[in-house]
């Protein structure tokens, strides 16, 4: 039994769920906004039991889970007053001393392992440990800092989020995506507020393509991604214009990058990931990060990769 713990706007979720239905997976979705209203938990000792839309599991009987996008817990029948809250509170303990009587190897990813695979920073310091190339990279409040990274990398230097890069906002004013952007030496007049928070610079890497790699445990799809510049250069970040103009096709990894990337899932402890890397003018890769829940299923749906397949194998196996 392949239990996917998710919410109900999960459009990737969506997608897969209808390719296990076509190849006879057995799955249970959980939706963390939705599937309260239908479940019941109960325990006596070594015996956690969960119980969803009239069918009772045992943690034995799970031999995946598919840690997708869980949000906080809802029930439509609970208000959100602080006894509300404090049942909410107790129905998430009962879930989680339920999904930890669950083996590790069993999940993907297990949710501590996508924690500590998630820190842009470690990331790279990591990568560049098992042999990755990448950018030079300065985190600083410090104008001085920042004057002299801008000599060393001959004024090529880009600036983006070290969090999410999403910033909500209140009402109908609409929210925003914080692209990867170049920094343009008339920027560099003015630095006063660099000093209030830790600002993430790289050496803006002169690149001939992207390449987006998802691995689904022995699967590995790597995707050639094309937009250009005005000055037909590759794009600085690949998303913007919501990606409408990129050009897609199947690639392959070389033997070398293929090794350091099935050694940095294995650091990880990871099955599932989506790696950014790019491939340099010069024909070097370049690793940027690794997302360990990322999204995929717009590739699917471009026509250039079978990542759902890969799924399906995976839950199709037994973890021991």
């Amino acid at each position: 039994m392949l239990l996917i713990l998710t919410n109900s706007d999960d459009a990737t979720a969506d997608y897969l769920t209808e390719a296990f239905r076509c190849s006879g997976v057995e799955f249970q979705r959980f939706d963390t906004d939705r599937t309260l209203a239908n479940a019941c938990f109960r325990y006596r000792v070594g015996s956690p039991e969960l119980r969803i839309d009239g069918k009772w599991f045992r943690p034995n009987e799970i031999t995946n889970i598919w840690y997708r996008r869980p949000e906080h817990l809802k029930h439509p029948a609970i208000p959100e007053t602080p006894e509300g809250n404090f049942i909410i509170d107790e129905w998430g303990e009962s879930l989680e001393a339920f999904l930890a009587h669950v083996p590790a190897a069993s999940w993907m990813n297990h949710p501590a392992n996508n924690v500590n695979a998630s820190h842009k920073l470690e990331q790279l310091t990591t990568a560049s440990r098992l042999g990755f190339e990448v950018p030079r990279t300065l985190v600083t409040q410090d104008q001085a800092e920042l004057l002299e990274f801008y000599d060393q990398v001959n004024g090529k230097v880009i600036i983006k989020p070290l969090s999410g890069g999403y910033v909500a906002r209140p009402g109908d004013v609409p929210d925003s995506h914080i692209y990867t952007n170049r920094v343009e030496k008339c920027q560099l007049e003015k630095l006063d507020d660099l000093a209030y928070c830790p600002t993430f610079f790289q050496e803006e890497i002169q690149k001939d393509i992207d390449v987006r790699i998802t691995i689904v445990d022995d699967d590995i799809h790597a995707i050639e991604l094309r937009a250009a510049e005005a000055d037909g250069s590759q794009r600085c970040d690949i998303r913007r214009n919501n990606m409408a103009d990129v050009i897609y096709r199947s690639g392959n990894l070389p033997p070398a990058i293929e090794k350091r990337i099935r050694a940095l899932m294995n650091h990880y402890g990871l099955r599932f990931a989506a790696i950014d890397m790019a491939v340099k003018q010069s024909g070097d890769w370049v690793f940027f990060e690794v997302n360990p829940n990322g999204q995929w299923a717009w590739l699917d749906l471009a026509g250039v990769s079978q990542i759902a397949t890969s799924f399906v194998h995976s839950f199709t196996k037994v973890r021991v």
